[in-house]
């Protein structure tokens, strides 16, 4: 248990000290943060070479690409965020650096960011509130669906799977205070 400080500003108190956080509530204890590796690559195409990067890039993944900034296509092994209009992440299970290796220089550009970022997985029946307390989006909006906002002025990435299961891509620098910022809004 955490320490809260004194249970009491008296010298003597009848307060002992394990329950000095009258405020803490058992909904403290439902979150379930995890950091795990994040390993992505960014795509990205050069103006006026989008039709061509796209029919590369869908080769490369053997797949149709999503066609809406948030939307996310599934494959095997890995998950496409359309993260822009000329920008695509690509969400690999397992690091590799041959993903979108083959896309001609000439159409655009290929970036492993995956030592700068960490995935959060948060778990709470109180997703919604702590979501709401550190970022403006639209709620009914998010399942399914890549939401690219910020946090105190932090760019993440947040995707709800359900009710009470979602996911923040954030930088890896802030992934520490990130977590623990969440931690304190449920």
């Amino acid at each position: 248990m955490k320490s809260c400080g004194r249970a009491s500003f008296r010298l003597s108190s009848s307060i002992p000290p394990e329950n000095a956080c009258m405020v803490e509530t058992s909904s403290a204890k439902r979150m379930v943060l995890k950091q795990l590796p994040c390993p992505l690559i960014q795509c990205d195409a050069w103006e006026g070479t989008l039709a061509a990067f796209e029919s590369a890039l869908a080769g490369e993944i053997g797949g149709a690409l999503p066609i809406q900034v948030g939307q996310i296509a599934g494959r095997d092994g890995l998950s496409v965020v359309r993260a822009g209009p000329r920008r695509f992440w690509i969400f690999p299970f397992e690091r590799s650096s041959a993903i979108a290796s083959g896309i001609p220089p000439e159409l655009g550009c290929r970036l492993d960011l995956s030592e700068g970022r960490i995935r959060i997985e948060v778990s709470t029946p109180d997703l919604r509130d702590v979501v709401s307390k550190c970022l403006a989006i639209d709620w009914d909006r998010t399942l399914g669906v890549a939401t690219f906002s910020s946090l105190h002025r932090i760019p993440v990435m947040f995707t709800r799977f359900s009710e009470r299961d979602g996911e923040f891509v954030v930088p890896r620098s802030f992934a520490r205070s990130i977590s623990e910022w969440l931690e304190e809004c449920q």
